[in-house]
């Protein structure tokens, strides 16, 4: 089990305000065997200028950025739906969503706050019946998402930051993969 991505979206504008991968990627269609060209997509088409333009903007592999916006469309149906909190929870507890979605071997969860909803995906390798080890990574995934959260209020601490705007502060970058990384060695 890893974390291969992690997303903060706002929860006021909609839009995402930090997306990260954690793991590199295997081509997304080569892996399939349909196209052994490097930089192409299935079709045969050149996409490295759009690869180049899209990491640029985001630090996150096209294939985790799919699979966060799915995710993140998913955490917006929860929450319209408004069962997702439990009665009398408090603290991280309050704020847990859990297992939005699976799509192939990864698993997305949510985390949700007044100002940002947080999205992560995950490499899951544990069997669906293994109920006390789920509970174990739900305690793990709980505790780093309250910590990147404290991180990007931290942020938003800074009076030239803006609510609505794309997270540059390095700061919250550093502790985000600081963060990432003491979770992935578990």
């Amino acid at each position: 089990m890893s974390l291969a991505a992690i997303g903060v979206v706002s929860r006021r504008s909609g839009k995402p305000l930090y997306m990260k991968s954690f793991v590199e990627s295997s081509e997304l269609f080569g892996q399939y065997g349909q196209n052994d060209t490097v930089g192409a997509d299935f079709f045969g088409d050149i996409l490295v200028e759009e690869s180049l333009s899209q990491t640029s903007e985001w630090s996150c592999d096209a294939k985790y950025e799919f699979m966060l916006h799915a995710a993140s469309e998913r955490l917006d149906d929860i929450l319209a739906e408004g069962k997702w909190k439990k009665p009398g929870a408090a603290g991280a507890d309050a704020c847990w969503v859990g297992l939005l979605c699976s799509m192939d071997s990864f698993n997305a969860y949510g985390y949700v706050t007044t100002n940002a909803s947080y999205v992560t995906i995950i490499e899951d390798g544990i069997a669906p019946d293994n109920v006390q080890l789920q509970k174990s990574r739900d305690v793990e995934l709980k505790t780093l998402l309250s910590h990147v959260h404290r991180a990007y209020t931290a942020s938003l601490l800074n009076p030239f930051s803006d609510i609505n705007a794309k997270i540059t502060s390095e700061r919250f970058t550093t502790s985000v993969i600081r963060l990432v990384n003491g979770f992935n060695k578990h």
